[in-house]
């Protein structure tokens, strides 16, 4: 009995201690699950961090969009829209770099010129690509929804319309510059400020209005089944055309004449002072002498330095058409390769004499907080004149104001068709006051010019 009843209380004891064990098993499974669920989630967390901190890397400091979807005109500005409040830069090969140092709002649009068909080595990775478009080709902003009559507009040519809207028509008139029309309502017209119609009249973009009576008489209107279109069929310059140096060949480029009359009433000075110390009767004398011209070195040495290398000339064509319109030319060349930082006013055209000038200069745009240009800077080599052209509609009437007599400023040699086309020479206004610039030449247009709505070209 009694042994019964001990190997009753012994199989009992082998339960619990087998019961133990397993609880304690058991524990420790569980408690090495909740330790490897306790891992593993640390471990997502941080790889999920550092996930994030290589997005935020990667995006970048300024968000740029294309308005026109990359479509473009080479050697035609083309906008570009920033998202961000920080500093812009934009560059690639075969462009021209623009560059924003700080922004006054956190959007806008500023203009990014594309010289080459084909680019490579854009700065910003997150623009979609680029396409070039032929100079036949109509690139039409259309801020007229369901509108399917805008085709008939362009017979003969492939049109390639974006759509806008009217109030993304902003920054300066020069970023929308590759643009051929502009499609506008009424109400898209009106939303337009006149400074930016006239503007952009001025580059040579054609305005078209789907109204039933005129927009305004600011522009040359004229009717085309419902739209009213405003075109002065005056197209910029192409911007590599050996031509428009001709103004320069054989240009003395040098000295100013204020410079060259200081410089020789200085040397007369030196003379005079010499020529006083050799009658000076003393041991001192060739000191002296040596000792005034040391003085006379120095200070044409200084005078020289505070002039600059660059040497500039300017002049005005006046092109006398449907509306009358001013560009303004400006060359500037130097005898040794020096820096140069050209102010401007809103716009500007450069103009070069072969494909491989663009790299040697190396330009760039600079633009205020608001996408408006302000300066142009790069690097002239020696004996290389740059050509920079900005056109303009004049706010009063000049049309009054006739040619004097025959041309004879070197600006008349830019009368030719491949600068422009349709426009004969009629003579040049009084030569102004100033040494640095030409007279101005009068051009006239011989018939009405091409327009890409009523006389599309074949």
């Amino acid at each position: 009995m009694d042994r019964t009843r001990k190997l009753e209380i012994r199989n009992s004891n082998d339960e619990s201690n087998s019961n133990d064990q397993n609880s304690k098993r058991s524990w420790f499974r569980h408690s090495n699950f909740e330790f490897d669920s306790s891992f593993e989630f640390r471990i997502s967390n941080l790889l999920l961090c550092a996930l994030c901190v290589l997005c935020a890397t990667n995006v970048p400091a300024n968000a740029l969009s294309l308005p026109l979807q990359g479509y473009f005109h080479p050697g035609r500005a083309m906008p570009v829209r920033w998202e961000d409040s920080q500093a812009v830069q934009l560059s690639a090969s075969g462009s021209i770099t623009t560059h924003l140092e700080a922004v006054d709002q956190s959007r806008g649009i500023f203009p990014w010129i594309v010289i080459a068909p084909n680019v490579a080595d854009v700065s910003d990775r997150t623009l979609p690509p680029l396409h070039p478009l032929e100079d036949s080709d109509c690139l039409v902003a259309d801020a007229v929804s369901n509108d399917s009559d805008a085709r008939s507009l362009f017979p003969n040519r492939r049109m390639i319309g974006i759509h806008v809207d009217a109030d993304e028509l902003t920054g300066p008139a020069m970023a929308w510059e590759t643009l051929d029309a502009i499609l506008l309502t009424p109400a898209g017209f009106q939303s337009i400020p006149q400074p930016m119609c006239r503007d952009l009249f001025a580059e040579g973009i054609e305005l078209a209005v789907l109204s039933d009576r005129q927009p305004d008489a600011r522009l040359p209107w004229n009717r085309s089944g419902k739209w009213w279109i405003a075109s002065a069929g005056m197209g910029l310059p192409p911007i590599v055309c050996a031509d428009a140096y001709a103004p320069t060949y054989g240009w003395p480029a040098g000295r100013s004449q204020a410079f060259r009359t200081r410089i020789f009433l200085f040397g007369a000075i030196y003379c005079l002072l010499v020529c006083g110390v050799g009658l000076w009767r003393s041991r001192w004398m060739p000191a002296g002498i040596v000792a005034a011209s040391l003085l006379a070195a120095a200070g044409f040495a200084f005078d020289n330095q505070r002039q600059s290398p660059i040497f500039q000339r300017s002049g005005i064509v006046r092109l006398i058409g449907p509306a009358t319109m001013e560009d303004d030319w400006l060359y500037q060349v130097s005898h040794r390769p020096t820096q140069f930082t050209l102010p401007l006013e809103n716009s500007v055209h450069p103009i070069f004499c072969d494909e491989s000038q663009p790299e040697s200069l190396c330009l760039t745009l600079d633009c205020d907080g608001r996408g408006r240009p302000t300066a142009i800077t790069g690097r002239l080599s020696a004996d290389e004149p740059l050509a920079l052209m900005r056109r303009r509609m004049p706010t009063q009437p000049t049309d009054l104001i006739p040619p004097t007599r025959s041309a004879t400023s070197p600006l008349r040699l830019l009368a030719t068709e491949s600068i422009y086309p349709g426009f004969s020479l009629a003579g040049q206004i009084d030569p102004p006051t100033t040494d640095d610039s030409w007279p101005t030449v009068v051009l006239r247009q011989k018939e009405r010019g091409h327009s890409r709505f009523l006389s599309p070209q074949p």
